[in-house]
């Protein structure tokens, strides 16, 4: 009798001994299913992880809106346009009755050139990135496109026409529009209803953009062409767009910001972004007539056809592209499947070096890779993305590698798990990155793993039958 049956109650011993043909308490397949199931348990911890990266992506988004109400948020501008409203009789039996409407007329030709700087402002942690743009106008008019614009029954009122340009949000404009037209000085000012006339109301264009407008005189009787200078300086935050001010309208842009994203309707025609030579950025765009789909003329014209977003605007995003949190948060859909990784590697030299490890010595090890994800969140809103990856995987391998020495009780395997561990958040990295190739990479990396693991047990025991009958024969 062995010290281990004094120590065990003798029910106990007789309960144990009527199992033990059926469930080896050695056995390598059990133990394999049991790391299983424990790496798809550590998934619950990583929820937990989600919800604070989910947490921390809503108070850079409240941080993004409180600088927004300051600076002027994502601004949309509309170029030079010309409007006149005109009266309409009713009939000849309601003679005092008048309705009212605006004939609107886009320039022939406009070109748009814009300055861009960027530079971050801070609401706690949280950086925002804010852009102070100054952007010059040119455009051609043809008057007798607006005058044309007039239906033939109404009477236009030429006193009370006006060229109007506009931004999205006022609240980033910085200084007044400087506008001249034909050589003179047009003095813009912010467009409400334009006046009363007798029983209604005529009111600017249709648009939701916040408008200022001026006199631009002698359209009445202009023979020849208008040619409008304009200069605006605003501000705002992640994104710029210009609406297609004119029939055929070009558009260039320059800036200090080394990694936009272009977005909205049309994409430039030619930029230099990713041009690591040279510091920020330009791009050059161009909207013809037809690509642009909104007449150059007409009554009742609506401006948000042209600075509808997503259509036919041309816009810059100007945010940052290495977003930590988008980056944490697609790194944990993976958290089972590399948590499962670990824990294969520790299964494989359980199996190779002949010593045990306990459950809860996995469990140590799954909790230590899901704090990694924490680790890495905390030191990348500090120190950026990519140190804060080194910092945040060297420790985790480092401890983990350092218990493999402790649990398999030989240094060898302290060794090998540093370079496994290493292998697995090498990959872990390119999956943050490489968000276009994440799939191909983690699909891959997984078929390998199972693999490697297929070759290094093909030979093992999986029942325990063998250590089984050596036992029943002693």
């Amino acid at each position: 009798m062995t010290n281990d049956d004094l120590a065990r109650p003798e029910g106990a011993s007789q309960r144990a001994g009527a199992f033990d043909g059926l469930l080896p308490t050695r056995s390598i397949g059990l133990k394999l299913i049991l790391v299983c199931g424990l790496a798809l348990l550590m998934a619950i911890p990583a929820l937990f992880v989600y919800g604070v990266v989910r947490e921390r992506t809503e108070g850079a988004e409240r941080a993004l809106r409180d600088v927004s109400v300051r600076v002027g948020g994502e601004q949309v501008v509309l170029g030079p346009v010309l409007a006149v409203p005109y009266v309409l009789q009713a009939d000849e039996e309601s003679p005092r009755l008048q309705t009212y409407g605006l004939a609107i007329a886009y320039a022939e030709t406009g070109t748009a050139r814009a300055d861009v700087t960027v530079e971050d402002r801070r609401r706690g942690i949280y950086p925002v990135p804010v852009f102070d743009a100054e952007i010059d106008f040119e455009a051609v008019f043809d008057p007798a496109a607006l005058r044309g614009a007039v239906p033939a029954e109404a009477t236009a009122l030429w006193r009370d026409a006006r060229l109007y340009m506009g931004v999205s949000d006022s609240r980033g404009v910085k200084e007044a529009y400087a506008v001249v037209a034909n050589g003179v000085d047009v003095a813009m000012e912010p467009a409400a209803y334009l006046g009363p006339r007798q029983q209604g109301v005529y009111a600017p264009p249709q648009s939701d953009m916040s408008l200022a407008g001026g006199v631009v005189p002698g359209l009445e009787t202009a023979a020849g062409p208008i040619e409008v200078a304009a200069t605006m300086r605003l501000t705002g935050a992640r994104r710029l767009a210009l609406g297609p001010f004119a029939k055929d309208t070009s558009f260039s842009m320059v800036s200090d910001w080394e990694d936009p994203s272009f977005v909205g309707g049309v994409l430039p025609d030619t930029h230099n972004a990713g041009d690591k030579e040279v510091a920020g950025f330009s791009a050059a765009w161009r909207v013809p007539y037809l690509a642009r789909g909104v007449p150059g003329a007409g009554a009742q014209l609506n401006l948000s056809d042209v600075t509808e977003a997503g259509r036919r605007d041309m816009a810059v995003r100007f945010v940052y592209t290495a977003n930590p949190y988008k980056s944490v948060e697609r790194a944990l859909k993976y958290a089972a499947m590399f948590v499962g990784f670990v824990f294969l590697a520790y299964f494989l030299f359980e199996t190779v070096s002949g010593a045990r490890a306990h459950p809860a010595q996995y469990v140590l090890v799954g909790l230590a890779q899901t704090i990694f994800y924490l680790l890495l969140l905390a030191f990348a809103e500090r120190v950026g993305f990519d140190l804060a990856f080194f910092i945040a995987a060297a420790m985790t391998v480092l401890l983990t590698s350092g218990y493999a020495v402790s649990v398999f009780r030989a240094r060898k395997y302290g060794l090998r798990s540093l370079g496994v561990l290493s292998g697995i958040y090498g990959l872990v990295y390119v999956l943050m990155r490489a968000e276009d190739h994440a799939l191909i990479a983690g699909a891959v990396a997984s078929f390998a793993a199972i693999a490697v693991t297929m070759y290094m047990t093909r030979n093992v025991d999986w029942y325990g039958e063998r250590r089984l009958s050596r036992s029943a024969e002693a």
